[in-house]
């Protein structure tokens, strides 16, 4: 079998394995029938990535309660089925990223940007491919995600580096199965946020690209301004925002480790890998910077005029 069929075999295996894990991950059906016009919780879709920590540690210490906010996080392991739920009406606020936040006002939505997160992703390439280096990855398959963050990111780093062959674009949504995917030597490597860039290094593997080396601040959460939305998300924002903050606050202070559990539960961490997480400052919620959106406008041009 030759390397170009060889190639092309892989590809459509990991076309069908990642058609049936794309579903996978998603908060219950149910949530989304539970919401009525007059209900005043906040629903919020969040990822296993340490940018929605704060949300986490604002919920299990009680912040949004003594706030007065009713707020619920609902659990997703992909970040299109986030914006999905947003989309949809399931929820009414989302910690994406710059560009897939365009896309959905592309798509109709009207959104609040609340501020910029904390969102930052690695390019990590498999230690048995023995990549050191980004223009190495010509021929080389890459695990991102369609018109978001990452592809932008494969197109600023990957393209821009000029490798001599054309590099691989593998859609993988989900953000556990593209780890596993490393950790398998089933890709040649592939944009991870973290904690998942801790669990890859831990194991050897090499980093390539590092988007806090390039100043690059993609993250931001929005919120639905949707007319069922609209009431709800303008009085619940000044105190959600606060809250966040104080929970901002707390991770500088005391550190992510004080929050293992929270670790373990919600990020699927061992003892090691929390021990392992590099130090975060968090941010409090500050609108985005002009310099982030102005990078991904030539991007979104051309993603457009393709599709």
């Amino acid at each position: 079998m030759t390397i170009f069929h060889t190639r092309t075999l892989a590809l459509a295996m990991l076309a069908t394995l990642l058609f049936a894990c794309n579903g996978k991950g998603n908060a219950p059906q149910t949530q989304g029938q539970q919401q009525t016009t007059n209900d005043s919780t906040l629903r919020i879709a969040v990822m296993p990535t340490l940018d929605c920590l704060p949300l986490y540690v604002a919920d299990a210490a009680g912040l949004f309660d003594e706030a007065n906010l009713k707020v619920r996080l609902v659990k997703y392991t992909a970040q299109m089925d986030c914006d999905t739920a947003i989309l949809r009406g399931r929820v009414q606020g989302v910690f994406t990223d710059l560009v897939r936040a365009e896309r959905m006002r592309q798509k109709g939505a009207n959104l609040h940007e609340a501020g910029a997160t904390n969102l930052h992703w690695q390019l990590i390439s498999n230690r048995n491919a023995r990549i050191k280096n980004v223009r190495q990855l010509a021929d080389k398959m890459v695990g991102m995600t369609r018109f978001s963050g990452t592809d932008f990111l494969t197109t600023v780093i990957i393209d821009s580096s000029k490798p001599k062959n054309e590099v691989f674009r593998i859609q993988v949504n989900n953000v556990f199965v593209r780890l596993k995917m490393i950790m398998g030597y089933e890709i040649d490597a592939a944009f991870l946020s973290e904690p998942q860039a801790t669990v890859a290094r831990m194991a050897n593997n090499n980093v390539l690209a590092d988007t806090k080396e390039k100043d690059l601040r993609l993250g931001v959460a929005v919120f639905s301004m949707a007319a069922k939305d609209q009431k709800k998300v303008r009085q619940a924002l000044p105190a959600f925002v606060k809250a966040y903050n104080r929970a901002c606050d707390s991770l500088n202070i005391n550190g992510m480790q004080h929050y293992a559990d929270l670790l373990k539960t919600h990020f699927q961490l061992n003892d090691a890998a929390v021990g392992a997480l590099p130090k975060i400052a968090y941010a409090k919620m500050t609108p985005v910077r002009e310099k982030d959106r102005n990078a991904i406008k030539d991007f979104q041009r051309n993603e457009y005029r393709r599709h």
